[in-house]
């Protein structure tokens, strides 16, 4: 629901409890307030813990009205959502107690999905507390008793999973990482990515976790486990895009280049490379500080280790060096997203240097190596808008221009061989026009 009728909504809800007396019609009064505590805390605004603070003065004004003893279902619903709250404002302890009473009430009441709802939120809670196995055992009972037939079951049952499999890994133990991959595998056997987009990314990105975490305790196992982890890292990126969640996205990317790097070598250090810088600047380092100084942290021992291995290049040339050392269809991929970031950037000055600083670097790349760079770059500008082809473009050009001599002359070569190969007859004329406008000259 969009804002302004979440807001329309909580006015309507208001004024319907304005009109309900609370001593004359009771039941209906600690319903509009369960509703309303329900709405609060949802709705987004200015101050989020205020809207909870609320929320839960209404949720204490429903449950004062739900007496335990003849309205069970009623008050364990109160308690949930009050629960909820509280787990929201960081007092799980709290917000365990809430659930306990909650879960508690609704045994025995034919309501076993949401019973099982509410011991899915006791095992979040308890998992946030450290008491990890007491989580993992209020998910088996939940996992239990979600009736899979209905979509909501269904879907429980997938939340849970995923819950006690989280609660399995922080365990931390061979036999619980086993138990989590368990979880997590099931969850992800039973979800329909299309229905289901954010949970299909966030059990990939835990499974991803989840081998990681085995590969550093079985060496002997290592390559297998960290391939599976970076397949899924993958996987969870295709929900997790750069747009749509950039936190998780970062979040994603950091874990996804810690699995490149456990894997060592040139190569794969280079890639580590491009998934933290990735990670560095998704991150908001006012509102995800810890996140952004580990992602910093492993930007940083990742370029002292390439340091040692090819002394003296910045990030943009390890960046094209990755390309020019992986397949097309991955050149193509690790250029879209990089050139989409640059291009994307706030102001004019930080797109333009950004974008000639990895121009240059590739038109210094050997001949070949140069123009198998150039080709993906122009294939992928050539299908943007053209506010965003031209600065592109422009940027190549300037980068040449830097060059002198025989340098200048190979990157010409190159790209103007990669004009030839990339691009259909229109493409190539239009690209050829703009580039004479700048008063280029072909080789």
């Amino acid at each position: 629901m969009a804002p302004d009728r979440r807001q329309q909504a909580i006015a309507d809800l208001e004024a319907q409890l304005a009109r309900t007396p609370r001593a004359d019609r009771p039941h209906e009064h600690g319903a509009l307030a369960y509703r309303l505590g329900l709405a609060h805390a949802e709705a987004p605004g200015n101050s989020p813990e205020a809207g909870l603070r609320t929320a839960l003065r209404y949720f204490d004004t429903a449950a004062a009205l739900f007496d335990p003893r003849f309205d069970p279902v009623e008050h364990a619903r109160v308690l949930n959502g009050a629960g909820a709250a509280r787990r929201a404002l960081g007092d799980r302890v709290r917000a365990v107690e809430l659930f306990e009473r909650a879960a508690d009430l609704l045994e025995g009441r034919e309501r076993d999905n949401e019973r099982a709802g509410v011991l899915n939120n006791l095992g979040l809670a308890r998992s946030e507390l450290g008491r990890l196995e007491e989580a993992v055992a209020a998910c088996d009972e939940a996992v239990e008793l979600f009736d899979r037939s209905t979509p909501e079951g269904s879907r429980g049952r997938i939340a849970t999973l995923h819950t006690r499999g989280s609660a399995h890994a922080a365990l931390g133990t061979d036999e619980s990482l086993e138990a989590a991959l368990d979880d997590f595998r099931l969850a992800s056997e039973e979800l329909d990515p299309e229905e289901a987009p954010y949970h299909h990314g966030l059990v990939q990105h835990s499974l991803g976790t989840t081998y990681s975490a085995l590969a550093v305790r079985r060496p002997e196992e290592r390559s297998q486990l960290l391939s599976a982890a970076i397949d899924a890292f993958g996987e969870s990126l295709t929900v997790f895009t750069r747009l749509a969640f950039p936190f998780q996205h970062a979040l994603v990317k950091h874990n996804l280049g810690l699995a490149w790097s456990a894997r060592g070598g040139l190569t794969n250090l280079r890639r580590a490379l491009a998934a933290f810088e990735d990670a560095v600047s998704m991150f908001d380092p006012r509102l995800h500080a810890d996140a952004w100084r580990q992602a910093y942290a492993s930007l940083e021992r990742t370029e002292k280790e390439l340091a040692e291995l090819a002394p003296g290049l910045d990030r943009a040339e390890h960046f094209v060096a990755l390309l020019a050392a992986i397949n097309v269809e991955q050149r193509r991929e690790l250029l879209q997203e990089r050139l989409v970031a640059l291009l994307a950037l706030p102001t004019e000055n930080r797109r333009r240097s950004s974008l000639v600083e990895l121009a240059l670097a590739s038109a210094r790349l050997p001949f070949d190596q140069a123009r198998a760079v150039m080709d993906t770059e122009l294939s992928v500008l050539i299908e943007l808008p053209t506010d965003e082809l031209e600065p592109g473009l422009r940027a190549r050009l300037d980068a040449h221009r830097r060059l002198e001599g025989e340098a200048r002359e190979n990157a010409d070569r190159a790209l103007e061989q990669a004009i030839g190969d990339a691009l259909q007859g229109p493409q190539r004329i239009s690209v050829r026009d703009f580039f004479y406008s700048l008063g280029w000259e072909r080789p």
